[in-house]
């Protein structure tokens, strides 16, 4: 609420009041009012009331909820597995997740910082810690701690396709999926883009 104070203070000289005029026609003390304009205390809603009432102004305050962050966390069941039991992520779900960052950066430390439950798959999980770091060390962000609990695949994982199409993911895998045995090309995730796209 620090801000509270430049209101405060900036109201009070735009009326030409003194602390101490001010501390006796809104019935305030003129310490609390000093407190408030040196940021020393969070004062009530209702004090601020009472000073903004006293300069002959309102002060409003509305409540808005707050737009939701997906979180990567939350992607913990975005793969199934066919009847042969071969792992597969659910790649719409982990792009929709990269095509909200893109859109919102700012979001980015809040949608990696929460460790999501074992998913079941090896694979998911190694992929999302992947992701984590990938978005960390774009951003440069700390990682978070809880890729650190997660072991990298013992084997290498790679899509399916044709042995061309695995050598060109293998070589436009990030290094952060690398280092977990996973092989896929960033472009699996992150849609290619052009300048204009983010307009």
């Amino acid at each position: 609420m620090s801000d509270v104070a430049t209101l405060v203070k900036e109201a009070r000289e735009d009326a030409g009041l003194s602390m101490r005029a001010l501390a006796e026609r809104s019935d305030v003390s003129f310490t609390t009012i000093s407190r408030i304009e040196n940021k020393q205390i969070d004062p009530t809603f209702a004090t601020v009331q009472k000073l903004f009432a006293a300069l002959g102004q309102t002060l409003h305050l509305s409540r808005r909820r707050a737009k939701p962050v997906p979180h990567l966390a939350d992607l913990a069941d975005a793969w199934s597995a066919d009847v042969a039991g071969h792992e597969q992520p659910d790649w719409t779900r982990l792009r929709a997740f990269a095509d909200y960052l893109f859109r919102h950066p700012e979001d980015a430390q809040a949608s990696i910082l929460s460790a999501p439950a074992p998913s079941g798959s090896p694979l998911l999980d190694n992929l999302i810690a992947g992701v984590a770091e990938m978005i960390a060390d774009d951003d440069g962000l700390r990682r978070p701690a809880w890729v650190k609990r997660v072991p990298a695949l013992r084997a290498p994982w790679e899509g399916m396709g044709t042995a061309r199409m695995r050598a060109v993911a293998r070589a436009t895998t990030p290094p952060q999926l690398a280092s977990r045995n996973v092989f896929v090309s960033a472009e699996t995730i992150w849609r290619k883009r052009d300048h204009a796209d983010a307009e």
